[in-house]
């Protein structure tokens, strides 16, 4: 189990113990651009992004429904380098990615842990900037490549 200095226990959070992934709904209450400031935390080796994705392999999440909503997100991020005034545009496309997750979790349970990643993360109050949206892509694209990394690991053993 991981303990920052605040204490936070993060395998209880991010699916450690029983596997289960942050029940309580959170939702975080601050744009992605200062919640994820410290790129260390969040890209490094046993960061936040390797974080997660350690708790989709083992809810056993495949790529392909990852690379589903990284394809959105990079749409997204296309969108507002084309033309900033279209952030409006690329924020709604963004959040129409939850009421698919949700079906999605609705459908097949084990994809829950991801459609309560994104309701954390996209919201109202995390998107809402340009800056977000890049983030959120960064983020998004780190951990679906951790993510091959450790199913590759867990496909060798």
């Amino acid at each position: 189990m991981y303990q920052n200095n605040r204490g936070y226990k993060y395998s209880q959070k991010y699916g450690g113990g029983n596997n289960k992934f942050n029940e309580s709904n959170e939702k975080i209450t601050c744009p992605l651009h200062e919640k994820y400031k410290d790129s260390e935390k969040l890209f490094l080796e046993d960061g936040i992004a390797h974080r997660f994705a350690k708790t989709f392999v083992k809810n056993g999440i495949t790529s392909h429904q990852l690379r589903k909503i990284l394809d959105q997100s990079k749409i997204c991020e296309q969108i507002v380098k084309r033309n900033q005034n279209n952030y409006g545009e690329a924020r709604k496309r963004l959040f129409s990615l939850l009421p698919l997750a949700a079906y999605n979790a609705g459908r097949e349970s084990k994809l829950k842990p991801l459609y309560k990643f994104l309701s954390e993360h996209v919201n109202e109050k995390t998107i809402t900037c340009i800056e977000d949206i890049d983030m959120f892509d960064d983020l998004f694209t780190s951990i679906v490549a951790y993510h091959k990394f450790e199913f590759e690991e867990k496909k060798s053993c």
